[in-house]
């Protein structure tokens, strides 16, 4: 498998998602575990393994810059301006499905439930680091690390009594 990505796997942008938070762990963790389960898939479909491993490996890159719903097209435009083929490109676009358009080829549907598998074994890995305290440290790190993270502000009372009711305090 690594020989169908090694170009990749030495790319900048892709060794930056070391440092990026995505579902309580780093961004590569989760592009590599879609990687590894959409190899799998693809293996056991006869689909095409080089086209769902690149895609995989792809799918979330600069998915900050889009929404829930777009940042597909947001990695697949980036994937073809590297020159990656339209399969690639059209695989990654359809992996959000349903909150996003459905996917229109065989791999882009491998994508799609290896990314949904992923996620799933993301949170179980986070859950199971709760326990020992590695996912809060691991969480805290990346926090640190990634430029994109901006803690959430809660609140105040005050604040929240006063939208609740729509009145002045």
């Amino acid at each position: 498998m690594d020989d169908l990505i090694e170009d990749l796997l030495a790319h900048p942008k892709v060794l930056e998602t070391q440092t990026h938070l995505h579902h309580g762990i780093a961004k590569y963790e989760h592009l590599m575990r879609v990687t590894r389960y959409s190899y799998r898939i693809a293996r056991l479909l006869k689909a095409d393994v080089r086209v769902c491993t690149r895609a995989a490996l792809l799918h979330d890159i600069d998915s900050r810059y889009g929404t829930l719903e777009n940042h597909g097209a947001v990695a697949a435009r980036w994937a073809e301006e590297q020159g990656e083929d339209s399969a690639v490109c059209l695989a990654i676009v359809g992996h959000m499905y349903p909150i996003g358009p459905a996917p229109m080829t065989r791999e882009g549907w491998i994508l799609s439930l290896a990314d949904k598998a992923a996620s799933l074994a993301d949170l179980t890995a986070y859950v199971r680091g709760l326990v020992n305290g590695r996912s809060q440290k691991i969480k805290r790190d990346l926090q640190a690390s990634d430029p994109f993270y901006r803690p959430r502000r809660k609140p105040k009372r005050r604040e929240q009594l006063r939208k609740m009711l729509d009145i002045d305090i």
